[in-house]
């Protein structure tokens, strides 16, 4: 708490005024970047068009923002603050329910296979998240997190999309690409 303090130059005794103690104050970070997270996919799922358009920017939030917490922290939470990490994994799960909606819209714009059973697929992505959360189960040391994140996250979007929504998600790899 004193080298919290320190950096964010305050009393040690103005953060205790705050925070109860350092579980208070690792509970607010987390429900912090849970909210702001939730913020960040409304926008997404408010301003896009089509549902390739969306899981593309959602692919692209994670590559940028999702290892912004890290195995360490991850694996710190499963070990140390147990409830907590449950309260998270719970919620992540939560959050992964309510992508049905949209592949469901991804149906009627003819862009997402309709013979998908969404819930197998979400269920097997969330493992995957949190198998690549684990330090002990890094398939390879030669890739990094994100590698592993975008070849599962492309991979789960092109297994649900229709011929027209796997050209549509190439278009925009392309245009990535160049960038």
């Amino acid at each position: 708490m004193s080298d919290i303090a320190a950096e964010a130059g305050i009393s040690k005794r103005t953060l205790y005024e705050t925070f109860r103690d350092k579980d208070d104050l690792l509970e607010a970070c987390i429900d912090n970047h849970i909210q702001k997270s939730d913020r960040e996919i409304a926008k997404i799922i408010e301003s896009d068009e089509n549902v390739i358009v969306t899981l593309m920017r959602f692919h692209s939030l994670q590559l940028t923002t999702r290892w912004s917490v890290g195995r360490t922290i991850a694996n710190d939470l499963r070990r140390y603050h147990r409830e907590l990490y449950l309260r998270v994994e719970a919620q992540q799960n939560h959050k992964i329910s309510t992508f049905i909606p949209l592949l469901e819209k991804g149906i009627k714009q003819g862009l997402i296979r309709k013979d998908t059973p969404f819930d197998i697929l979400l269920w097997l992505f969330s493992q995957q998240m949190r198998t690549m959360l684990d330090d002990e189960r890094v398939l390879n040391e030669h890739y990094s997190l994100i590698d592993y994140l975008s070849a599962m996250t492309l991979n789960f979007i092109r297994g649900m999309a229709t011929p027209r929504g796997v050209e549509l998600m190439d278009n925009i790899l392309k245009k990535e690409k160049k960038r």
